[in-house]
Parts: C-alpha cells; structure tokens; sequence
C-alpha cells in the first residue's frame, strides 16, 4: 500500500490514469469523469489500475460518489489514510 504519497503525486496519478482511460488529457481536475467522456466500463479500468497504482482495493463506489479528480483522489487518501492508521498497532508511553 502506497501511503506514503502526498496528496498532490496521489492527483497526478488519478488524472493520468484518466488521461490513459479516456484517451484525452484535455480535461480539468473538477471536471466529472462522466462529462468527460467516461462511462461504467471506464470506470471500472480507472479503479482497477488506481487500486493496482496504490496497492489496495478500491471500491467503484468512490469515482460515482467523487466524480473529479480532485474528489476522486481525496476520497484515495482518506481511504489510504484510514488503512494505515488501522495497520499501525497503538504505541503507549510511559
């Protein structure tokens, strides 16, 4: 799991990733995905490579629920987030 990505190299890859699926670059980071030419099919190539990008699996839930890149890679790192913080035993001090 690669969580030790910014916020800003976890962008870049969601909107290369799409820039690969949709066979386009010329979109915005706000723009939907669906607006930008992409449908379900598509949806699941980008979660599938974005999952394989970052070593988890990602739910198709999140690019309907976060249909830009800025979105779509937020929902990411708090995923990614989440997952580390659970992976990591609770350290006391005493």
């Amino acid at each position: 799991m690669q969580t030790d990505m910014t916020p800003g190299e976890l962008t870049d890859r969601v909107r290369t990733i799409w820039a690969e699926v949709l066979g386009r670059s010329d979109f915005s980071d706000s723009d939907s995905f669906f607006e930008a030419g992409g449908h379900s099919l598509l949806a699941s190539k980008v979660m599938a490579r974005l999952g394989r990008s970052v070593g988890v699996r990602l739910s198709m839930q999140l690019i309907f629920d976060h249909r830009t890149v800025e979105q779509l890679a937020g929902a990411v790192y708090a995923q990614l987030s989440a997952q580390d913080t659970t992976a990591r035993p609770e350290t006391t001090t005493a």
